[in-house]
């Protein structure tokens, strides 16, 4: 599945904790033509996190479809469950925009795993902060300004084609850098 709206309670309720965002993230990150499948050991070191603590939020993931059981294997007599994305690209449907405690949540969660995974490069001196490179150079900002409708959804529609030609990036350039995206938009009424 390519694209997946997430219609119900319960799955924007699985995107309410950060833990969760990352795994997803991290299972929909790579080669769009074939995403990573990891076992939970890989996703745990992936993520520098306990693989214990992992396995209630795979299942929890698992059962509402965001992530999927690639395959099973016997390693040393255990039985390992490799694990694969359910979508490429995830949409909050309309329904739940209306629904303001599980979005909030979900956008937090999504928030703080980019903060934390910004933090975690940061501290390990990955990310270049001062440079002429406009390549390498970090961009951060922020702002909020009245604009009349009409001009609104242009920047609306450019931002959004702009956010699809990234997702349409195989991300399997060898000679190329990882880029982090996160781009917010929202508009207030009158």
């Amino acid at each position: 599945m390519d694209v997946r709206v997430i219609a119900d309670v319960e799955t924007m309720r699985a995107l309410a904790d950060p833990t969760r965002v990352a795994i997803v993230r991290l299972l929909m990150s790579g080669n769009r033509a074939a995403p990573p499948v990891m076992s939970a050991k890989e996703i745990a070191a992936a993520l520098q996190e306990s693989q214990i603590k992992l396995y209630r939020h795979l299942k929890h993931l698992t059962s509402v479809g965001l992530i999927r059981v690639a395959e099973t294997r016997l390693v040393s007599g255990i039985q390992e469950q490799r694990y694969r994305t359910g979508q490429l690209h995830l949409t909050i449907g309309g329904e739940l925009l209306a629904n303001p405690p599980e979005l909030t949540g979900a956008l937090a969660a999504l928030l703080d795993d980019f903060r934390a995974s910004m933090s975690r490069d940061l501290a390990q001196e990955r990310v270049v902060l001062a440079t002429d490179d406009p390549l390498t150079m970090m961009l951060l900002g922020g702002t909020a300004v009245r604009v009349n409708p009409e001009r609104a959804a242009e920047f609306r529609r450019r931002l959004h084609a702009l956010r699809a030609e990234f997702d349409e990036l195989d991300g399997d350039d060898p000679d190329g850098v990882t880029a982090h995206f996160l781009l917010g938009w929202y508009t207030i009424r009158p």
